[in-house]
């Protein structure tokens, strides 16, 4: 069978499809993966039929958009989808009609027209959820997921209006695409994405896992929570010499870096998390990128790096300093370290009130509550709670006891062979 999976981003949004597409390869399928020019050496290196699908423009509104207002972001993407033919639309038809089954993330939802057109079934699939529940609101609201038990109502119409919002944004450009282009008829106005997906029973996989986020029980059959899908190093990665031996030569470093996510300056902040090391007496590994400076001098007890893969780095730390992305909070998780959380977008702040209600972190630090003292006092929570050290614990047992990869592929096959 033949496979493509369509998703762009950043690099922590794109790893987790690339293990998914190497469990399909490893079951027999052929798979190629179509994103962004950026990360052809990444996707080639695993093995993937890499093709590249040129959105650098639409991806640049949609993550400069992404952690503000949603009306702004819902905008962006309507520009970014206009005019149809330099937009990124004509290009999904060109990766995907000689596909025999479609695999599309968030950002690449537009590609579910594909599916009526070319007759061939299409999977969603997630690493945050999207589906209408009780239980909790739809992340663009940033509301407290402990009021769920209070405003179970709102948190339900909050999914409505918000895919309301985004579809009507872009519903002319969808359907110019599908008349113009595609020979299809036009959607009714009022028929969002999700509300055809869920017509057509549209098997979604959710790349999360189920201990640390439940299914609700108000989510279809068609809805999988399959547990994360990590993209481990290679067995035979070495860290280089010097890391290794800054860690053998003292007790477990805080790791912090914010994945370039923000617009910090990156001095300011490079001498705020110094400062909030050396109140917490704390060690640290330091991820210079554009956030944090790399031509500061760093004590003894900071070391400096521009990427190790965090399956072998962060169980060696004590706790994990970031802006809350799925990928680093499920890598933490499993390598059983409390997240201290200062977040970014609307989808980081979600997880990280999920993170501090469920006692596996520290309460998040709004940008403008991030102070040297303020993260100091986090870190020495996460680092001294002996209660939600130990609950990360048991969660990394639950965690490293899934296989999301494997129950992804198997959810595929019952849906496509059924």
């Amino acid at each position: 069978m033949h496979i493509t999976i369509l998703t762009w981003g950043s690099t922590g949004d794109v790893q987790p499809y690339i293990a998914l597409g190497l469990g399909l390869q490893k079951a027999g399928h052929l798979v190629r993966l179509a994103t962004r020019p950026d990360y052809r050496e990444l996707v080639g290196k695993w093995g993937l039929e890499f093709i590249s699908i040129d959105c650098k423009a639409w991806y640049r509104d949609y993550a400069d958009g992404f952690g503000q207002n949603p009306f702004v972001i819902a905008n962006f993407y309507k520009q970014s989808l206009q005019p149809i033919q330099d937009s990124v639309l004509p290009l999904l038809y060109d990766v995907c009609h000689d596909a025999d089954a479609i695999i599309f993330s968030p950002p690449a939802f537009p590609a579910f027209e594909l599916v009526e057109k070319l007759g061939i079934p299409g999977y969603a699939a997630c690493v945050s959820p999207l589906h209408q529940t009780y239980m909790f609101p739809n992340h663009f609201t940033r509301s407290n997921q402990s009021w769920a038990g209070v405003y179970g109502i709102y948190n339900w119409l909050t999914y409505p209006f918000f895919n309301q919002l985004f579809w009507q944004h872009i519903r002319q450009p969808i359907n110019q695409w599908r008349e113009q282009i595609l020979g299809l008829p036009p959607v009714p106005l009022l028929l969002d994405f999700f509300s055809r997906m869920n017509r057509q029973q549209l098997p979604f996989l959710y790349g999360y896992s189920p201990a640390f986020l439940p299914k609700p029980a108000d989510w279809p059959d068609w809805v999988d929570v399959t547990g994360y899908w990590f993209l481990d190093s290679p067995q035979s990665w070495q860290p280089p010499t010097e890391l290794a031996e800054f860690l053998a030569a003292g007790s477990p470093p805080v790791y912090i870096g914010f994945g370039n996510k923000g617009g910090w300056k990156s001095a300011n902040l490079t001498k705020l998390v110094l400062e909030a090391l050396s109140i917490s007496q704390q060690r640290g590994i330091l991820l210079i990128g554009e956030d944090l400076d790399g031509t500061v001098d760093l004590p003894d007890e900071v070391f400096p790096i521009e990427w190790v893969p965090f399956d072998w780095l962060l169980p060696r730390t004590m706790a994990v300093v970031h802006h809350g992305g799925i990928g680093t909070i499920a890598a933490a998780l499993r390598a059983g370290v409390p997240s201290i959380v200062v977040p970014y977008n609307y989808e980081n702040y979600f997880w990280a009130h999920h993170l501090a209600e469920s006692g596996l972190g520290p309460p998040l630090i709004t940008r403008n509550h991030l102070c040297a003292e303020s993260l100091a006092a986090a870190i020495k929570i996460a680092i001294n709670n002996k209660t939600m050290r130990n609950r990360v614990v048991e969660m990394s047992k639950k965690i490293q006891a899934e296989n999301g990869v494997a129950r992804a592929v198997k959810v595929f096959h019952q849906h496509y062979f059924n």
